[in-house]
This record gives structure tokens, sequence and C-alpha cells, in this order.
């Protein structure tokens, strides 16, 4: 990271979240600090920034006394808070964006979830993605919504596009199994996608999707 991407980042971390601190002297680079919910609840952040940054995606940390490191409290390997399927990063954080704006988006979110469960033994009504290929599913239903209710086979074509490095040509078939050509079909949905999706994320997703086709998630489309 910069000297002067550091800067601007620091100022607005400060102007947004004042308890939580940009620290550019380790490797990696963090931001750590308290993070206080409206409810009073507070969470150590340690948000891991990766080399290169702005490129790749940040990496929060939980601490096990505070969260358990389980799966079914969306926390896996060595206490790596999972934060959303891996193909709606830059969906919800396009390049542009801040580590202020991840902490908003993603960070405080999750740490508001894990609130309300410790509070009820549950997650809040509607807030909670499932793990695995389920979780893929029901992000990429939301994300392909103007399909109406895309199944497997179709969700999995879309990955299979968005996993490859180039863009898709106007004329290749359109991913949502129409028969048509891009430009003649959802050209707007699948160019904003392949603009957004980082194809090595997309794999990651389609592999753990692959992975469930002998336990299939829902019926195929």
């Amino acid at each position: 990271m910069t000297e002067g991407t550091a800067s601007r980042e620091r100022e607005r971390l400060a102007v947004a979240l004042p308890t939580l601190t940009l620290d550019t002297s380790t490797e990696p680079a963090t931001v750590t600090g308290t993070l206080w919910l409206d409810s009073g609840i507070g969470f150590s952040v340690d948000l891991r920034i990766p080399n290169g940054y702005p490129e790749g995606i940040p990496r929060l940390y939980c601490r096990r006394e505070e969260i358990p490191w389980i799966v079914d409290r969306h926390v896996v390997g060595s206490g790596v808070a999972c934060l959303c399927v891996s193909s709606e990063y830059r969906l919800h954080w396009p390049r542009g964006s801040d580590l202020t704006d991840f902490l908003k988006c993603f960070v405080v979110p999750y740490f508001a979830r894990q609130a309300y469960y410790q509070t009820h033994g549950q997650w809040p009504p509607g807030q909670e993605r499932s793990h695995g290929a389920v979780g893929i599913v029901e992000s990429f239903s939301d994300t392909l919504s103007e399909l109406g209710s895309p199944g497997v086979a179709t969700i999995e074509r879309f990955l299979i596009m968005l996993a490859s490095p180039g863009h898709p040509k106007a004329s290749d078939p359109c991913p949502c199994g129409s028969g048509k050509k891009i430009r003649k079909c959802h050209r707007r949905l699948v160019w904003t996608l392949r603009n957004n999706v980082d194809p090595q994320l997309a794999r990651n997703d389609l592999s753990l999707l692959r992975q469930s086709q002998s336990r299939p998630v829902s019926p195929s489309a």
C-alpha cells in the first residue's frame, strides 16, 4: 500500500470508524481496534490487508473468545470470518472502494448478526446465508433474480463464464440457457457481472458447486 493510499485510508477511517486504526508497519498491513455496535456490544477487529492492495480481498480474523471458530458461526479455518460468497465481494465492494467501505459493507453487518445470535441464540430473520454450495445457490439466486428462479445448472453456466479470464463475445450463447446470443438476451447482466466478479473468486465458487453435484442442492433448470 502506497503512503498516499494509506494516508487517504486513515483520514476516512478516522472520521467514519474512529475506534479503528490502520497499521502499515506490519506485514500484512492491518486494521485493528474495537468495533462498537449500536447495541453497545463491541468486537475486536483484525482485518488483514493483502499485499498489492487495493487488488485482493481483505480478510477478517475473529477472536475465539468472542466468536466460536465453527462453520455454524460463519468462521472457517484459523478464525477467518466467512463474510459472503466469494463471487459477491466485488459486486458489493467494487474497485475504487476503500477499507472503510469494506468495513461498513461486510464487517459491521457480520458483527451485528453475531451480536444478535449471542443475544437470541439464532440469526436475525432472513439474514443468514447457508454454507458451501447451498450458500452459493442462494447468493446467485439473488444476483440473477431477473431470471426468475434460476436453478443449479443456470448458476453453473454463469459461474463457468465468470471463471474464464476474458470477456465473453456478444455472439456467444447467453448463460441463462435461452439459446439466444448474449447481445440479444441478458447482455447488461452478463457485462455487469463480468466487469465486477474476479475470475479466481468465481473459480472458487464453481469448484464448491461442482463438488456438491453428487448431492444436489436444488432442482436444475
